[in-house]
């Protein structure tokens, strides 16, 4: 490596290190007013750990913005200081000048790829905090309704990790909208062999295939009434033919998953790229409106890992001229540059939010044109 490329490299790192610093305390900060109640415990380990979870979800987005400062500030003082100029007429290509920070800034696309779907370590600071991770707070009960199979569920708490529910109402209906049988129970749990029921009611209706009841095995099973006196079971669709209290029961062939309808209880911005993947490939109705700022969510979060290497070449056909600009019009133009970025980026979040347009390309757009221009710069420039 030549000298100059590690003078280059050291300048470029240290302003990293320096702005990354500035927007972690601030984010810091902000965190501590968020979180004051768990100052009041005395304990300071939860709290950091807390925040490094934190830290970690908001790498992917600090990282562009960060790559940004330190290339714009790196070049403008090398411009300033006339090194820039030295280094062209010493013989120096803009390819040359520009290699090193555009291999470190493909070096930060690398981490940022990683840490945006960094779960096992959430997890592992989430349960050293103490804290729950946020995926797996289901705070308020929610509907699932599995057209395909004729099932409605309402679950008051559901814990994704290990498919543990609380209050659960199981409504199932035949092809005509007839209800089949109902459960209401305390407590559940999804298996590999389907669900399991604790303490509750079972209802059973009439219907063609007869009436549902539990066997001897605290399984479903049907009771055929053909043959049978009337006065044993009632036609009425409307009225149960069968009603019993359970403290087990067992449905091994329903397989349903609540975890993608609990965790859109949970704010997208507070999933990783991995549960945001779960949510929008299991939900039973991938056209459903409620996905569309998940899948929103989840084309952002893809297309940041890119944008540190978009953001420096930005930087650099701001910075990288032969023609000397002052430090005051190069941070005008990047003002004037990021306020053009920002509308067009709620613009199409705007049509990613409504599925006007796919979640892929709205929010490539803004990146493709900041990256257009970079282009244009840099080739104006030489």
């Amino acid at each position: 490596m030549k000298i100059i490329e590690k003078y280059l490299i050291f300048e470029w790192f240290k302003w990293f290190l320096l702005s990354f610093l500035v927007l972690y305390s601030l984010l810091f900060i902000q965190f501590l007013n968020e979180e004051n109640k768990l100052l009041g415990n005395g304990r300071l380990f939860p709290v950091l750990s807390l925040f490094a979870y934190k830290a970690i979800a908001y790498l992917t987005w600090l990282f562009p913005i960060v790559c940004f400062i330190s290339t714009l500030f790196t070049f403008s003082l090398l411009a300033k200081n006339r090194e820039l100029l030295a280094l062209f007429s010493t013989g120096f290509s803009s390819f040359s000048i520009s290699r090193p920070i555009v291999i470190l800034a493909l070096l930060c696309s690398v981490v940022s790829w990683f840490f945006q779907d960094s779960g096992k370590i959430i997890d592992w600071l989430q349960d050293h905090s103490g804290e729950q991770n946020l995926s797996d707070r289901i705070g308020s009960s929610f509907k699932m309704r599995l057209q395909t199979v004729n099932r409605t569920w309402y679950i008051d708490n559901y814990d994704t990790r290990n498919g543990f529910a609380e209050q659960i109402h199981l409504y199932c209906y035949d092809d005509e909208g007839n209800d089949l049988y109902r459960i209401r129970a305390q407590s559940g749990q999804k298996t590999k062999n389907g669900w399991k029921f604790n303490k509750g009611i079972f209802l059973g209706f009439f219907s063609v295939k007869g009436i549902p009841v539990i066997n001897k095995n605290n399984q479903l099973s049907w009771d055929s009434f053909m043959g049978r006196n009337d006065k044993f079971h009632s036609k009425n669709v409307n009225v149960p033919s069968y009603q019993k209290e359970f403290k087990e029961i067992e449905l091994p062939n329903i397989n349903d998953d609540p975890e993608p309808f609990a965790l859109l209880r949970v704010s997208p911005k507070d999933l990783n790229y991995g549960d945001l993947s779960e949510i929008i490939e299991s939900f039973p109705d991938p056209n459903a409106p409620q996905l569309f700022a998940y899948q929103l969510r989840r084309a952002q979060l893809f297309w940041n890992v890119p944008s540190c290497l978009v953001f420096v070449f930005f930087a650099l056909g701001l910075t990288l001229r032969r023609v000397q600009l002052s430090i005051g019009v190069i941070i005008g133009s990047s003002l004037i540059w990021i306020l053009i970025f920002y509308v067009i980026k709620s613009f199409c979040d705007i049509l990613g939010e409504t599925g006007i347009f796919s979640a892929w390309i709205v929010t490539l757009i803004p990146f493709l044109i900041i990256f257009i221009a970079s282009i244009c710069m840099l080739l104006r420039n030489r």
